[in-house]
């Protein structure tokens, strides 16, 4: 069982079954969170932010989409309350215990994961937590919001 990107499932998936194993695979998966309007802010905005960067985001199940029920107006304190949440977290290297999140794993992906939030504001999300511009290849918790479908930040 796989889950991850397209590209290291497809081998995967390849290989297993030319060696005749039976694979199970989930590629360019998103996970989602789905919150009502009614949800208790602060439980709530600990428990994303949780989900998000726990383990810096880089685990198979970390929280890459939340869906907030109701309108701009009503979930307006929660996504206040996750950026404020997030925003605390401590980035420095990833064998400081009081670190919450290490460094991007090179230059190249810190690049990329730049270029899809250059590109994704470009296509008109917004950005109420920005983590860019930090030395080497640290990057700092990142919320983006007004998210389509169609954006890159929520293909990528």
């Amino acid at each position: 069982s796989f889950v991850g990107s397209n590209v290291a499932g497809q081998y995967i998936h390849q290989t297993a079954s030319q060696a005749g194993k039976r694979v199970q695979a989930n590629l360019g998966a998103k996970n989602h969170a789905v919150v009502l309007k009614d949800a208790p802010v602060s439980t709530t905005a600990s428990a994303v932010v949780g989900a998000a960067f726990g383990a810096a985001g880089q685990r198979c199940m970390a929280l890459s989409t939340l869906v907030l029920v109701g309108s701009p107006e009503e979930s307006q304190p929660l996504l206040d309350e996750i950026v404020q949440k997030a925003s605390q977290l401590k980035v420095g290297p990833g064998l400081d215990p009081d670190s919450d999140l290490g460094p991007l794993i090179t230059g190249a992906s810190k690049e990329r994961v730049e270029g899809i939030i250059d590109e994704a504001v470009q296509q008109g999300a917004s950005i109420p937590l920005d983590g860019r511009g930090m030395d080497g290849n640290y990057m700092g918790p990142t919320v983006l919001a007004d998210v389509t479908p169609d954006n890159i930040a929520y293909e990528e």
